[in-house]
């Protein structure tokens, strides 16, 4: 299982939202570049970079972070936020992304336009949910449709990688939507599959890997210090 460290930007500096609420930022006062370095000498390999301004906007405004880190680090970056036209997606591309993050933009004909990329594997699925009911539009369209059903439409057209972020408890530390992850594990042993949201200890990360998940991302929980970075690079280690 793979644990992937998270910046969240907001005006150019690393920030936390409570459930994706804008309203409810923590502004840590970091730099992206440096706490990216932080986390690479450490020893991680990847790092999930979301652009909360390009979420906000509907267009990236954070590519000059992202470009910076990948030309500066040796992170695999999966990026995501404002990516809903092919020319952002490749601008994510052109500024040195690994794979992009894509939520809304997978339910528009944009699909057909991306066939490519998705063949590639250099599309995520990004799935985020409350109750097990998808949002879109930067969580802020409620949809009809249930997660597994979302999931299942998305490996239909090869998609076999996705982000599940459980909205209501995202920048929480209250736990991680285990029941949910365990479920969507069972039903889709193939697919690759991130937990996002909701770790607050170390011992959430080791039952989250019981579960067989391929990956976590962690945020807050850093930021936060609920844990030594050394300890979770020891986690990290022992995989």
């Amino acid at each position: 299982m793979q644990i992937i460290p998270a910046i969240d930007v907001i005006n150019g500096k690393c920030v936390r939202l409570f459930q994706g609420t804008f309203s409810k930022v923590t502004d840590y006062r970091l730099n992206p570049l440096e706490q990216a370095k932080l986390f690479a000498d450490l020893g991680f390999e990847h790092l999930h970079l979301v652009d909360l301004d390009g979420v906000r906007n509907g267009f990236p405004v954070n590519l000059r972070v992202l470009e910076q880190i990948a030309a500066q680090t040796a992170l695999k970056v999966d990026f995501g936020g404002g990516l809903r036209d092919i020319s952002s997606i490749d601008a994510a591309f052109n500024a040195g992304a690994w794979k992009v993050n894509l939520g809304s933009a997978l339910t528009t004909n944009l699909v057909n336009v991306i066939e490519e990329k998705i063949k590639g594997d250099k599309i995520i699925g990004a799935v985020d949910c409350e109750r097990e009911l998808v949002k879109l539009n930067g969580w802020q369209s409620q949809t009809t449709i249930m997660v597994d059903e979302f999931i299942a439409s998305l490996t239909s057209i090869g998609i076999d990688h996705f982000t599940v972020t459980d909205i209501s408890r995202d920048g929480t530390l209250t736990s991680p939507a285990f029941e949910l992850y365990e479920k969507l594990k069972t039903q889709n042993p193939g697919v690759k599959i991130w937990a996002s949201g909701g770790v607050g200890c170390l011992a959430d990360i080791i039952n989250l890997r019981k579960i067989g998940l391929d990956g976590v991302i962690v945020g807050k929980a850093i930021y936060e210090k609920k844990f030594e970075l050394k300890d979770l690079v020891k986690c990290l280690q022992n995989e």
